[in-house]
């Protein structure tokens, strides 16, 4: 149950707040229309910065593709994500920011964990909350697993 409130928290934090606007303003004794309208309109603005902030689909499409990326030779940053989840929202820029700094010395594998390869790689891997991210080092060897973006010295293990 928790996986499932993690993956889609977005959309159950949403709703939350819509239906908690909604009860405020009729505790409130606010006409009907006018707290539809209000708790529409906070919905439509969540549709949109769900649109605007979503990490948006995985870089790579099938199980063999991602394998053969772990294993060439170069150390390997994996990102697990799901689009409806908060946090992954949350840590988007972040890890925008990250994947910009080390691309150029890492394999870079950013996996939305409801397609079929994430689903595979989620099985593969031992996935646990998303986000979820794992360092591998050149060799193909898990150095470092965590479910925040990791640090300049975390990264120095897979690439010293």
């Amino acid at each position: 149950m928790s996986a499932l409130f993690n993956q889609f928290s977005y959309i159950w934090i949403g709703l939350s707040m819509a239906l908690g606007l909604l009860a405020a303003l009729r505790w409130r004794q606010v006409r009907w229309r006018t707290a539809l309208a209000a708790a529409g309109a906070l919905a439509a603005a969540l549709s949109l910065g769900w649109l605007v902030l979503r990490p948006g689909d995985s870089d790579i499409g099938e199980l063999q593709a991602a394998e053969s990326t772990l294993s060439n030779g170069r150390p390997t940053f994996l990102e697990f994500f799901s689009n409806y989840c908060v946090g992954c929202i949350a840590a988007r820029p972040v890890v925008d920011a990250l994947v910009n700094d080390i691309q150029d010395r890492f394999n870079i594998l950013r996996v939305d964990i409801h397609t079929e390869l994430g689903r595979a790689l989620r099985r593969r891997y031992g996935f646990s909350y998303s986000p979820e991210f794992v360092l591998f080092d050149a060799a193909g060897q898990e150095v470092w697993r965590s479910n925040k973006p990791p640090s300049a010295d975390q990264i120095a293990l897979a690439a010293p």
